[in-house]
């Protein structure tokens, strides 16, 4: 059994598929009849080829699982006093001059930051589309 490969306009679908069904989704998660017509959503839409599993609906949650884990990620980034000025587009941004802090976010200092590795030098498009199909946390001080 193959392992399901997304691309970027994949997880872009699946995540306009959950934004169309949000009502049916309690507290950011989805029910399983929801991830059973996501999968069928995406073999229809993505047939399945030869170096690429099928997207199951098990899948489909688990890629939304990541892709939360990356937001959540990102938000992090943006949000904690880390020193970084974040771009959904273009990323960190992470010139050599503060590649030692960086380092230093990802790994030694911050080992809950680990998660935000990859977004160094590479955006992240779908944060806005996620940001859409999670419920709303307050942050702050006095939240």
């Amino acid at each position: 059994k193959k392992a399901a490969v997304w691309t970027t306009e994949e997880e872009g679908m699946l995540l306009d598929f959950l934004a169309s069904h949000l009502s049916q989704a309690s507290n950011g998660n989805f029910k399983k009849a929801t991830w059973n017509a996501a999968a069928a959503h995406m073999a229809h839409n993505y047939p399945q080829g030869p170096d690429n599993g099928n997207k199951t609906a098990e899948s489909c949650e688990q890629k939304f699982k990541a892709l939360k884990k990356s937001y959540y990620a990102i938000t992090n980034l943006k949000s904690v006093a880390s020193g970084f000025a974040y771009d959904n587009k273009h990323s960190a941004m992470i010139l050599l001059d503060n590649a030692d802090l960086w380092d230093q976010y990802v790994k030694v200092m911050y080992q809950a930051h680990k998660d935000a590795k990859p977004f160094c030098n590479s955006g992240f498009p779908h944060f806005a589309s996620i940001e859409l199909l999670l419920p709303l946390h307050g942050q702050g001080q006095f939240i």
